[in-house]
C-alpha cells in the first residue's frame, strides 16, 4: 500500500527557507547550526534546505563547465 504524502508542517518550511538563505549568505555559520544535534521537522527542513541548496549550486557549476566547453568547440 503505497504511503499518504502530507504536506510539510509551517515549522519545516520555516527551517527549509531559513537555511537555503544561511547557506547562501554565511555557509559557515550554516555548518554549525546542521552540526547541533537537534531534532524536530524545523531541523528536518533546514537539512532539506542544506542539501537543496548544495545540490543546485553543484548544478550551477556542471552547467558553466558545460557551456565553456562547448565554447572551446566552437
Amino acid at each position: 500500500m503505497a504511503e499518504e504524502q502530507q504536506d510539510p508542517s509551517p515549522e519545516y518550511i520555516k527551517g527549509f527557507n531559513q537555511m537555503y538563505k544561511l547557506k547562501q549568505e554565511m555557509p559557515e555559520v550554516a555548518q554549525q547550526v546542521l552540526s547541533s544535534k537537534a531534532e524536530g521537522d524545523r531541523v528536518k527542513g533546514m537539512t532539506a534546505g542544506a542539501r537543496q541548496y548544495e545540490l543546485e549550486r553543484i548544478r550551477e557549476v556542471s552547467q558553466k563547465g558545460h557551456e565553456q566547453t562547448r565554447e572551446r568547440e566552437i
